[in-house]
Formats: C-alpha cells, sequence, structure tokens
C-alpha cells in the first residue's frame, strides 16, 4: 500500500511538474513596429506589423543576416537567419502615427496556441503538411482560399532504354502533378507538358532553365512553374518464373528457358524482372523572378509485379494496376505534398493587368479566390537588377512598394479596385495578398 501510494504521489509531482514546465514554455510577448505612410496606411501597417514580429524572432535566436533601405528617408528592411516567426496568436494592440510613420503594436500569445494544440489532439499529420497548413492559417480566415497559378512542364526522361512500359511519361507525368496540385485548395494546376524550359541539347539542369521560367511564367500568367526529369526507372532484381502449358507470367522483358526438361508437361522458365526502382527530380521555379525555389529528388523501389510491358504502357488511370504503377503513384503524391508546402507558404501573387482611368484590373478573380474588399500590396519589380549568387543563379529581383490596391469588383478571372493613396501602378506590376487580413 505505501509503495503504490509513492508511486501515485510520485506520478502527480510529475505530471504537475510538466504542466508547470509547459506553461512556462508558453508566454505573451510584445513589441512595437514601424514603418513609413509613404506607400499608404494599409501597406505601412503590413510592414510595421512584420517589423514588430520580427523584433520577437530576435529576441528568440533569430540572426540578422543584413539590412537594406529602400531611400534616404524610406523603411530599413532587415532579414532573418534563423527562426523567423515565433508561433502564437497575434493581436494588435494599438496603433499610431508619428512624423510620417506608422507605429503598431502587437501581442504574440504562445500559450494560446500550445492550448489549442493540445486540446485538439489531432492525428498525426506529415511535417511538410502541417506546415502548410500554418502557412495558410497565418494568411485567411476560415473559409476562405487563394489559389496560386502553377504550371507543370515537359519531364525529360535521361535514359529512354530504361523506360519500356512507362508510356509517354514526359507528357503524363506533369499532367498527372497539374491535376493533384489542383485537389489542394490553395493552388491551380496547369498543365503545360507541352512546353520545356530547356533548349534542344541542352542538359536539364535546374540552373539552365531560370531565365526559361520566368519567360513562361510572364506567358502562362502564372506564380509558379514546375519541371523536372526522370532520372532512373531501371530493373534492379530478376528471378526465375515458371509457367505450365505454355501460359507465361510475362511476355515483355524476359529471358526463356529452352534447356533440358523446358518442354515437360509444358512448362517453361523464364527470368523475369521482380524489383525495379524510379526516380524523379522536382524543380519549382518563381514564375516572377525565374528563381529557383526548390528542387528535390524522388526515389523508390518496388518489388513484385513490375514487369515492363509493351503492352501495358501506364498512363495515370493504370498506376493503380500494379506495384510498380503504386509506388510511383506515391512518389508522386509525395512530390505534391512538398511543392504544395513550398507554395502555399508564398504569399499569393497576380499581376497587374490594366491601369485605366484610376482603376487597376488585376489578372485573378473569384475563382483564385479574390473578393470585393480585399487589399492587396503593389510592387514594381526592377528587373535589370536581378540578384544572382556567385554560381549565377537567379535569388530574386528587387522591388519597390507602390503602395496598397482595395478590390471593388471581382469577375471569374478579373479583379478591379483601386489605389489608397501611393503610387500608381502600370500594367505588368504585381500585386501581391498580405499574409494578415
Amino acid at each position: 500500500m505505501t509503495g503504490s501510494l509513492v508511486r501515485w504521489m510520485g506520478l502527480l509531482l510529475l505530471t504537475t511538474f510538466l504542466s508547470w514546465a509547459s506553461l512556462a514554455m508558453a508566454a505573451v510577448y510584445q513589441a512595437e513596429g514601424m514603418a513609413s505612410l509613404g506607400a499608404g496606411r494599409e501597406a505601412a501597417r503590413e510592414m510595421a506589423i512584420d517589423d514588430a514580429l520580427s523584433q520577437i524572432a530576435v529576441s528568440h535566436g533569430g540572426r540578422l543576416l543584413g539590412v537594406s533601405e529602400l531611400g534616404s528617408q524610406g523603411l530599413a528592411e532587415s532579414s532573418l537567419l534563423g527562426p523567423k516567426r515565433v508561433p502564437g496568436r497575434m493581436t494588435v494592440i494599438s496603433e499610431r502615427e508619428g512624423e510620417q510613420l506608422l507605429y503598431v503594436t502587437v501581442s504574440l500569445d504562445t500559450a494560446a496556441l500550445s492550448s489549442e494544440s493540445a486540446a485538439a489532439q489531432p492525428a498525426a499529420v506529415p511535417a511538410s503538411a502541417a506546415a502548410t497548413d500554418i502557412c495558410a492559417a497565418g494568411a485567411l480566415p476560415p473559409g476562405r482560399f487563394l489559389k496560386r497559378r502553377a504550371l507543370s512542364t515537359f519531364f525529360a526522361v535521361n535514359h529512354p532504354q530504361q523506360s519500356s512500359g512507362l508510356g509517354d511519361i514526359s507528357h503524363w507525368l506533369p499532367a498527372e502533378l497539374a491535376r493533384r496540385l489542383s485537389e489542394h485548395a490553395n493552388v491551380t494546376g496547369l498543365d503545360g507538358g507541352r512546353y520545356t524550359l530547356f533548349a534542344p541539347g541542352v542538359r536539364d539542369e535546374p540552373l539552365a532553365g531560370l531565365d526559361s521560367a520566368r519567360a513562361l511564367g510572364l506567358r502562362e500568367d502564372v506564380q509558379f512553374v514546375v519541371a523536372g526529369q526522370v532520372v532512373d526507372s531501371q530493373v534492379t532484381a530478376q528471378a526465375p518464373r515458371v509457367s505450365l502449358f505454355g501460359v507465361a507470367d510475362s511476355v515483355d522483358a524476359s529471358i526463356t528457358y529452352n534447356g533440358p526438361f523446358a518442354g515437360f508437361l509444358g512448362a517453361s522458365m523464364r527470368v523475369a524482372p521482380v524489383a525495379r526502382q524510379f526516380s524523379m527530380d522536382v524543380w519549382l521555379y518563381d514564375g516572377f523572378s525565374g528563381a529557383l525555389l526548390a528542387r528535390e529528388r524522388l526515389s523508390g523501389v518496388a518489388r513484385g509485379d513490375v514487369a515492363p510491358s509493351s503492352a501495358r504502357s501506364f498512363t495515370p488511370y493504370s498506376l493503380a494496376g500494379s506495384d510498380y504503377g503504386r509506388m510511383i503513384s506515391g512518389l508522386l503524391d509525395q512530390a505534391v505534398e512538398h511543392l504544395t508546402a513550398n507554395m502555399t507558404c508564398l504569399p499569393f501573387t497576380s499581376r497587374v493587368v490594366r491601369v485605366e482611368g484610376g482603376k487597376v484590373y488585376l489578372g485573378a478573380g473569384a475563382v483564385d479566390g479574390l473578393a470585393v474588399g480585399d487589399r492587396l500590396l503593389v510592387y514594381r519589380q526592377q528587373p535589370d537588377t536581378r540578384i544572382r549568387a556567385a554560381s549565377g543563379e537567379v535569388l530574386g529581383v528587387p522591388e519597390v512598394l507602390l503602395g496598397d490596391v482595395s478590390i471593388t469588383q471581382v469577375q471569374p478571372r478579373l479583379a478591379i479596385g483601386i489605389m489608397n493613396g501611393g503610387r500608381l501602378p502600370q500594367t505588368g506590376d504585381l500585386a501581391r495578398f498580405p499574409r494578415r487580413f
């Protein structure tokens, strides 16, 4: 009895300690951010909130990477290397103006997020999917969506001699990626299998497609461009298989045995594939700058029904019919998961397609998720000053904030708005949805 009581008290003390430790780790933080009012109040509010949250992040171990200025009296922008945001519920406490600056004080309640997560106790979710939900939740209220357009382009096959039974995979693979991307609430996948980012004779390396990705993004009016290549699809293992009375397990990719007793009871022996691998590269580009945002190689090995057959070429509708097809389908799901995690963590962006009579026309509308009353920040790219790394890779294009636009009318593929101060945009400028309302 005494031993049970001691164990019970020890468990109680441990539970109390863990609860106290969890509460101790959660706290409410406050910071005041500031931004210039030169581009309008809404734009200044967005940047001031970002400034306040960045200050909180710096206090939690974020390292300041660099500082740049928009002008002699413009907003000083800083970048963080390390934890860019502290998770929690953000609330604006106060706003004030002074000397052409907007000051915004925010609080960040990490305890609220912790308690909500503990109460919900959701099922296990893949890390990238959880990241996608966090990004989407921080951008939109419940019930809203913003579909970022992504064009999936031609996938070259590195070793055509290995691709027996894969059909026209260079075209059906991007089409299937586009279809699966469109099943996501915040992405519209477009089939661009007829387009390639690489000139004939140029090896399909991701950095060779930067300029083509930007040109294609402009021509097709998409925010993202997806490309890639099939790296490997070779058979990795074979094994003998016996068929009776002339019925073979496979008619292709096998070696027939004609030695002693080969014809006994109509039996034949064939050496057939029993394991086959598949490997593909997937690259994600920014359609506005051509920058390479993500690259990943996805690989897998299937065992069992993997024999390539010219009579059973793969299509997106036949993937579930074999072990090899199901493995490829799983890799496609992984690719979509990783692509959407990257896309949805970047703000929705559309192009200004016309400016007339004080009205601003955007190349996105109701089908993309825009609604009357939305306010978007408007930027102008400086294309002659694209920033490149020492390797030649495009890192991005400098932008100048012009102000913000309020949407007053929405059609299926078009939105019309008016500027709230700032500078009047031009055709080709970018309208970007703020991360908060």
